[in-house]
């Protein structure tokens, strides 16, 4: 039998649809706690096609920002039957994650959301903030402002 040798594109790929496959798996069977859907919050509702609404209240798109000054991030999120969220800060020229913050907020129809970041820039910045939130249908809310940081 001949053997064929994956190159490094073929190993890379295989190895991504391995692990979003087993992640798939492995989430509905954590989600998955042997309550029924009306007594467990884990379960996975795909009949639900709403979509959760993400209002952004503070950063506003475009705002600038000094170096040692607060960035607050706050809003809200409403929807029939929240799950979970995030809330991530990242540097726009390098993609590092600054800040992350995750909820899980099982049955919420509204949420709050706050934190902050102290910047700490040498150079003129521009930074993502993302703000997401799944329900139980897995349907996705996404808000992001572009903020600009001075030195």
């Amino acid at each position: 039998m001949r053997k064929k040798i994956l190159s490094f594109t073929e190993m890379k790929q295989g190895t991504i649809l391995f692990f979003l496959c087993a992640a798939t798996i492995i989430g509905v069977v954590a989600c998955s706690k042997g309550g029924t859907a009306a007594s467990d919050p884990h379960i996975s509702d795909f009949s639900d096609s709403t979509t959760p609404v993400v209002d952004l209240y503070t950063p506003t798109d475009n705002q600038v920002f000094s170096n040692g000054d607060t960035i607050k991030i706050d809003g809200k999120v409403t929807d029939n039957s929240l799950y979970q969220g995030s809330i991530r800060i990242t540097n726009d020229v390098n993609g590092a994650l600054l800040k992350e913050q995750l909820y899980e907020i099982h049955g919420f129809q509204l949420y709050n959301f706050h934190i902050e970041y102290k910047v700490n820039v040498t150079a003129v910045s521009d930074f993502t903030v993302s703000v997401q939130y799944l329900d139980h249908g897995l349907n996705s809310g996404i808000k992001t402002a572009k903020v600009k940081v001075n030195p």
